[in-house]
């Protein structure tokens, strides 16, 4: 009898496809083994009588996955993977370990197979991170630093960062500008007709970020003035505001701090 694995990796696409090519090459059976994302040292309520098994990432292990991924499903399936590896799911790892299952299996069908639990997960898990990628783009505020930088703060519960990155830097490609996700503490930057890229934002002066310019913060100060004055308090709709602007989004907005 096989005994039961849990592979755990790094919260990152690369140690999910790092643990996924553990996981498969050990032929301990599908369903003896399990994928499990931590975050530093936690490994969460860790089960009896399971062996638990940490995987480093390889360049070479994630190589090999990708291309059987592009070559024995499909580029679309790849792509699902990847949106799922953003969620904030703390099941994603396994949910794209059973979704591999499948699709190693049925080839590019796969993505049609949504009456199988396993394939409907990832697509729930791309929907929500899309969907909250979408809702950034529309309410994401830049302010101008002193350094003449526009500079953006947001805290997701997905890590979409990189998802909102070619959406900008096609609007604002002749600026100089830094997506900050304070949730995970990492940021997209912008160079000025240039290509953007991805980086933990300990590179980043935060308090220099706080400086803005004479002219940003009027600008602050007469849109939360205007955003006021224009409200009609026997209109006001609180559930409805609710609705179309959650709560949550509101945090790192001028006009409600």
């Amino acid at each position: 009898m096989n005994s039961k694995k849990v592979y755990y990796c790094e919260d990152s696409l690369e140690g999910i496809f790092s643990a996924v090519y553990d996981a498969w090459s050990d032929r301990n059976g599908h369903a003896n083994n399990k994928i499990c994302i931590i975050s530093g040292e936690d490994l969460g309520d860790m089960e009896l009588f399971t062996e638990y098994i940490y995987v480093k990432n390889s360049e070479e292990k994630i190589g090999k996955v990708m291309k059987a991924i592009y070559n024995k499903i499909s580029e679309e399936a790849y792509e699902l993977v990847c949106g799922a590896s953003c969620s904030c799911d703390i099941t994603r790892g396994d949910a794209i370990y059973r979704f591999l299952i499948i699709g190693f299996s049925m080839g590019s069908g796969v993505v049609d197979c949504l009456y199988d639990k396993n394939v409907m997960k990832i697509f729930e898990l791309n929907r929500n991170v899309s969907n909250e990628a979408h809702h950034f783009k529309g309410f994401l505020r830049f302010q101008e630093l002193k350094e003449g930088i526009l500079f953006a703060k947001i805290a997701p519960k997905n890590d979409i960062v990189r998802l909102l990155a070619p959406h900008f830097s096609d609007r604002l490609s002749q600026e100089n500008f830094i997506i900050y996700d304070e949730s995970r503490n990492t940021a997209i930057i912008h160079r000025m007709a240039d290509q953007w890229f991805y980086t933990n934002a300990d590179l980043l002066d935060l308090e220099k970020i706080k400086e803005m310019t004479e002219k940003e913060q009027n600008i602050d100060n007469l849109w939360k003035a205007f955003f006021n004055s224009v409200s009609i308090k026997e209109r006001e709709n609180k559930g409805l505001q609710r609705n179309n602007l959650p709560l949550r989004f509101r945090g790192n907005m001028p006009e409600f701090r």
